[in-house]
C-alpha cells in the first residue's frame, strides 16, 4: 500500500487496524533499534516496544499531526523505555556493529584490525551504557540515528536549546569514559 502516513492515521482513527498495522511495518524496526540503544537489554527494549505500540494504538485519536507519525511513536517508545528500564534489575550491552560500525571504516581484514574495531565497538558500547539516561538518548537519536536536532528534540520533548546541552554533555561524557582506551591503545 502506497499510504501516506497522514492517510494511514486518518484510517487508524477511525479503526482500521490494516492501517495501523502499515505504520507499524514502517517504523517498528527502527524504534527498536533506538530503544535497543537506550535500554542496553534486548528484553527490555521488546517489552518496551510492545507497551509503546499498544499506547500508541489506544491513543491513536489523540495523535494531532502536530509531528510526524514516527517522532509521535518514538516518543512514546522512550518514555516506555524509561519505565521498562527503570524496573529492569540486570543490564545488557548491545553491539553497536550495525549503526556505529558502518561508519566506521574498514580498511582491510587483518585479525589485528578486526579486533581492534571490536575492541573500540565494545568500549563505545559500555561507555554509552554508563550515560545518564537523558544524555544517552541524546546521543543516540543524534549521532547513532542520525536524527536531526529538531526532530531528536521533538521524540524527547524537549527544546532544541535543552537538546542540543543534553547532546554537548552526553559527548563530553562520552569523550571522559573512551579517554582511558585512546591513552591505553
Amino acid at each position: 500500500m502506497n499510504a501516506t502516513d497522514p492517510e494511514l492515521v486518518a484510517a487508524a482513527q477511525q479503526g482500521d487496524e490494516d492501517a495501523f498495522a502499515i505504520l507499524v511495518g514502517r517504523y517498528s524496526g527502527r524504534v527498536r533499534r533506538i530503544l535497543l540503544r537506550i535500554t542496553t537489554d534486548d528484553a527490555a527494549a521488546d517489552d518496551a516496544l510492545q507497551d509503546a505500540l499498544l499506547r500508541a494504538w489506544r491513543n491513536i485519536n489523540g495523535f494531532q499531526g502536530r509531528s510526524g507519525f514516527f517522532t509521535w511513536l518514538t516518543r512514546i517508545a522512550i518514555n516506555e523505555a524509561y519505565r521498562t528500564r527503570r524496573r529492569a534489575e540486570a543490564r545488557a550491552t548491545l553491539p553497536l556493529d550495525d549503526a556505529i560500525g558502518e561508519r566506521i571504516p574498514t580498511w582491510g581484514n587483518q585479525p589485528d584490525e578486526v579486533f581492534e574495531r571490536r575492541e573500540f565497538l565494545d568500549a563505545l558500547e559500555a561507555a554509552l551504557a554508563r550515560l545518564p539516561e537523558e544524555h544517552r538518548a541524546a546521543v543516540v537519536l543524534r549521532d547513532i540515528e542520525g536524527l536531526d536536532t529538531g526532530a531528536a528534540a521533538s521524540i524527547l520533548d524537549v527544546g532544541e536549546a535543552a537538546f542540543k546541552s543534553r547532546l554537548h554533555r552526553g559527548r563530553m561524557a562520552l569523550r571522559r569514559e573512551l579517554d582511558s582506551y585512546f591513552k591505553g591503545s
